[in-house]
């Protein structure tokens, strides 16, 4: 009979041949009948249990009962505290696999991916699940990495042309009493095109004194968000607190099989909109691309806001007067605002126009720039959160009113609104007139709780789906029974991530950054904050992968997924984080006083 057991299902596929035969060993079958118990709660715990045949209930973890169908695992967890953390129950006859306690501890003592199975962190158990893949990817230190040249900050420009040229670098770095500065052959250019004596002229007045750092075990792909995000040719790569090497463009594009340096090059190179079409495309197989190498998804998530950033960027500037781009800044909004956006999905964004300012091309540009973004491929907003609409193309005192009105009244609309403004972020033009209504709008609403209150209400819109899911591995059906990812998943983290944000004035936009920040203010709990964090991740990943198959049969994104696609490894994490989402929601339920609305 053990010869049945299903070794490719996980947790069991992360085994071993030798893992293999020793759990064969230890495996044993008994019978359930219809309606008997399997275990009680707090009973004595010996062996992990697998559905062979049959339907078993799970009661006493929460406040519905689980379902569990052939080849899954129960109760898992209970095999660390060796107490069961519920009552099972055959629902119907029931043939279970049995796996002596001891063997499986063993065996987890050894190997780290089964033990992440058992564990009851949420974030210890998809970190180590994900680690397999992600050892996978590049890293900067298997780069070519140049060793640092160093001056002291006595010598002259000369001294570091000379040295440049004797160790084939492109820059040297500067030990000053103060720390570290780094002088490039652009700045050596600039000296000799402003007619300097390079002889005589002290280095230090040429140096740059903002290093840009990467960690010598940082993903390569984080390297080239840092180059592209802060437009520099080169990082300065550390280890263990200490620079190690240089980085150099050249030689990370090199290393790099899927390179996103070479689309936002498209991007700067575009003369024209339609020359745009050619980067959103490459951006499309990239995507795909990177999501099959197994890229972490907050990672590709911050690598594609960044390239689409640029892109509306270029695209604004080629429709702007140049005389116009002083004047006015351009957000994006929503996901792509908070750089949580990985496919294209509907426009969001807003023109801010600095008081007094009129021009006669402005009503063209923000309507040709929407109509562009609908030829490249960026649906009209339903709700018209576009420049297009003279309602998110104001000025900055319009705006100021405008947020007056939202915080006086926290309709549902008003609530949507400003959510979709506080994760705004500038893209193209003058960004002070952003910082200006940014502090703006969040004055005197921090410390307004009964506007608080029913900003987060939201949260309670749409139940956790963790019932209905557990339901669905034996029941699910072909039309029916699929789960909304995002409403029942997604926002209910991200909006009270975003309203935990407000009321603490955290400026951050990006959902994990906010709940960094809040945990280092010690306004969220370090391990439940780790665990919202990977569960977000977890859930985005699964809206990824759901997206690009709907794409690849030509249909509609949507966010509904039935779980009996999902493989049992999936099922069992989805399970898992839609725990932390209904944890959450108890959380802020409380926090904000949402049962007294």
């Amino acid at each position: 009979m053990t010869a049945s057991f299903d070794f490719n299902r996980s947790p069991f596929s992360s085994l071993t041949a030798a893992e293999r035969d020793r759990l064969s060993a230890a495996l044993d079958i008994s019978y359930f009948a219809a309606g008997h118990f399997i275990q009680q709660l707090g009973q004595q715990v010996d062996a992990l249990l697998v559905v062979m045949k049959g339907l078993v209930s799970e009661e006493g973890t929460g406040d519905e009962a689980v379902f569990y169908g052939a080849f899954d695992v129960l109760d898992s967890k209970s095999l660390l505290s060796a107490k069961a953390c519920g009552t099972l129950r055959a629902v119907e006859d029931t043939l279970l696999w049995h796996i002596k306690r001891d063997v499986v501890m063993q065996i987890s003592d050894a190997n780290r991916q089964f033990a992440a199975f058992f564990y009851a962190d949420v974030a210890r158990k998809l970190a180590a699940l994900d680690r397999p893949v992600q050892e996978l990817q590049p890293r900067v230190g298997d780069a070519v990495l140049h060793p640092p040249c160093w001056l002291a900050e006595s010598a002259s420009v000369l001294d570091a042309a000379k040295l440049m040229k004797s160790t084939h670098s492109r820059a040297v770095l500067v030990q000053e009493a103060a720390g570290v500065g780094i002088f490039t052959q652009s700045d050596l250019r600039n000296v000799v095109a402003d007619g300097l004596d390079a002889q005589h002229e002290a280095i230090y007045r040429h140096i740059s004194r903002q290093l840009i750092c990467v960690k010598a075990e940082d993903d390569l792909h984080h390297a080239m968000l840092l180059m592209m995000r802060h437009s520099v040719q080169r990082l300065i790569v550390q280890q263990d607190e200490q620079i190690c090497g240089v980085l150099e463009q050249i030689d990370l594009m090199s290393a790099l099989a899927n390179n996103p340096r070479s689309i936002t090059a498209q991007i700067g190179r575009a003369q024209h909109p339609s020359a745009l079409l050619a980067a959103v495309k490459s951006t499309q197989q990239l995507i795909i691309s990177l999501n099959r190498s197994g890229m972490k998804i907050t990672l590709l998530a911050e690598l594609l806001a960044e390239i689409r950033h640029r892109l509306f960027s270029k695209l604004f500037s080629l429709l702007a007067p140049p005389e116009m781009l002083p004047h006015v800044c351009l957000l994006v909004l929503g996901s792509e605002g908070r750089g949580e956006q990985i496919l294209n999905t509907d426009q969001d964004n807003a023109l801010i126009i600095a008081d007094g300012y009129q021009h006669p091309d402005l009503q063209r540009v923000c309507d040709e720039f929407t109509a562009h973004l609908i030829e490249l491929g960026y649906p009209p907003c339903p709700g018209g959160v576009m420049i297009s609409n003279p309602a998110w193309r104001q000025s900055v005192s319009a705006y100021k009113r405008q947020m007056d009105e939202w915080s006086r009244s926290a309709s549902s609309e008003n609530v949507m609104n400003m959510a979709i403004w506080l994760d705004a972020r500038p893209v193209c033009g003058q960004s002070a007139l952003f910082d200006e209504l940014g502090d703006y709008l969040t004055d005197g609403v921090a410390d307004n709780a009964a506007f608080l209150s029913r900003f987060a209400f939201p949260i309670e819109q749409f139940a956790t789906p963790i019932n209905l899911f557990s339901r669905l591995i034996a029941h699910a059906g072909a039309d029916k029974n699929c789960l909304d990812l995002k409403k029942g998943g997604i926002f209910p983290l991200v909006h009270g991530v975003r309203s935990l944000a407000l009321q603490y004035q955290i400026k951050e936009t990006n959902s994990y950054r906010r709940i960094q920040s809040l945990m280092a203010l010690g306004h969220l709990n370090e391990s439940f904050g780790r665990d919202i964090s990977e569960s977000l991740a977890f859930l985005q990943g699964l809206q990824l992968k759901l997206g690009l198959a709907r794409q690849a049969m030509g249909k509609p994104i949507d966010n509904l997924l039935d779980p009996a696609q999902l493989t049992t490894l999936e099922r069992e994490l989805l399970k898992d984080t839609l725990g932390v989402v209904k944890q959450f929601r108890q959380l802020m339920s409380h926090h904000f006083k949402l049962g007294m609305l």
